[in-house]
């Protein structure tokens, strides 16, 4: 039985069996992540430059800057959309020397903005970074928790296959709406989210990957975009969510699951050099942070700059750590992603620090050939 403790809200059960079966936990030895990439566009918002526009609401920008600590944020251009920038974040790794088009047996692509309803966005990658016909491809559509799902669910499939190397990338552009607007004043939403694509390799190597996911349908419309789709066709790009709900599953959940995970695998929060959090906003990362006990010189930030980057949000802050450093040297990783679902995860992982490259900008975008003017045809 599982029972909330009214002091910290932190869940409590009536024996270690219990405890033991409440999290999906995976390991896999001889799988490592042997590079780590991220890809942003050019374009920087200035958020605090919106208190001088005659549009905005002065207020409502410093509140905002006050509540998210974000300052800045990165947005796409129109035509430009997360697989543009997963595909830049897979090229560096590629020109990198890490991978062969030929080596990648399994290519996943996490977004909850894909380029096309159908086929699964990780098709058109596999075309366009020139991947063989011996590579299994396809979309998860998940958001926040995206890295540590799609490190975990590769890891298992090198483990389980003749892969020898599997490419993750993750992101989404939720910065820039799907149709122009014309509404100048800036939402609590569009002021959030910024553009942002990773690019993940794991292979088959010296290293153990351990993961543990959890997830909680019953709080589905916390987080929520259910317009412009099969069931709901028409309607607005997105819902207001429930902040506080949002907020107060994400301290209860995320540090208990981080402390049972490092309970099971014999660790403790001294014994990793960085604990990588989704980038959700500055009040969450530092309660998670002080809940299991991490100093926040060693939880990399980089939301200030970058906005709130959904699944991407935990390698680019590596990226923006430790990618222009080049040091030769490892680190131990606890990872951390959590969000729309619900759904949320960890993984811990060694790597070297000049396997995290410096960060992509990119201002290149794909043309597939479809027009943008193409007639609707009545049914």
């Amino acid at each position: 039985m599982e029972d909330i403790c009214p002091v910290d809200g932190t869940r409590q059960y009536a024996n270690e069996m219990e405890r033991e079966t409440v999290m999906i936990f995976s390991e896999n030895q001889g799988i490592r992540i042997a590079a780590i990439a991220a890809s942003v566009p050019e374009t920087v918002v200035d958020i605090k430059a919106k208190m001088e526009d005659p549009e905005e609401d002065p207020k409502f920008i410093k509140n905002f800057m006050r509540n998210t600590g974000i300052k800045e944020k990165r947005k796409s251009m129109y035509h430009q959309t997360a697989a543009d920038f997963s595909y830049s974040a897979a090229k560096q790794i590629e020109q990198a020397g890490k991978y062969k088009p030929e080596e990648i047996g399994i290519l996943i692509n996490l977004t909850q903005t894909p380029d096309y309803r159908s086929p699964s966005t990780a098709l058109p990658l596999h075309k366009r970074l020139g991947l063989s016909k011996s590579c299994m491809a396809f979309d998860i559509n998940l958001g926040c928790s995206g890295f540590v799902y799609g490190v975990s669910i590769a890891a298992n499939l090198l483990s389980s296959t003749n892969a020898q190397k599997a490419l993750v990338l993750v992101g989404d552009t939720l910065g820039r709406r799907r149709k122009p607007s014309t509404n100048r004043r800036s939402s609590n939403t569009a002021l959030l989210f910024g553009d942002a694509s990773a690019a993940v390799l794991l292979e088959r190597g010296d290293g153990t990957i351990r993961s543990a996911l959890m997830s909680d349908g019953t709080g589905h419309k916390a987080l929520s975009s259910p317009y412009l789709q099969w069931k709901h066709p028409i309607g607005p790009e997105s819902i207001p969510g429930d902040d506080i709900a949002v907020f107060n599953f994400t301290i209860r959940e995320v540090p208990e699951l981080i402390k049972d995970f490092m309970e099971k695998v014999g660790t403790s929060i001294e014994d990793y050099d960085a604990l990588a959090l989704h980038q959700a906003n500055m009040m969450i990362i530092k309660n998670v942070a002080k809940r299991v006990g991490m100093p926040m010189e060693k939880v990399p930030v980089c939301l200030d700059r970058f906005g709130n980057t959904s699944g991407a949000s935990v390698p680019l802050s590596l990226v923006d750590a430790y990618g222009a450093s080049g040091e030769d040297s490892l680190i131990s990783v606890l990872a951390s992603g959590f969000g729309i679902g619900l759904s949320w995860g960890v993984v811990d992982f060694r790597i070297n620090v000049k396997d995290i490259l410096p960060l992509g900008i990119s201002d290149a975008f794909y043309d597939d050939g479809y027009p943008d003017d193409a007639p609707v045809e009545e049914e």
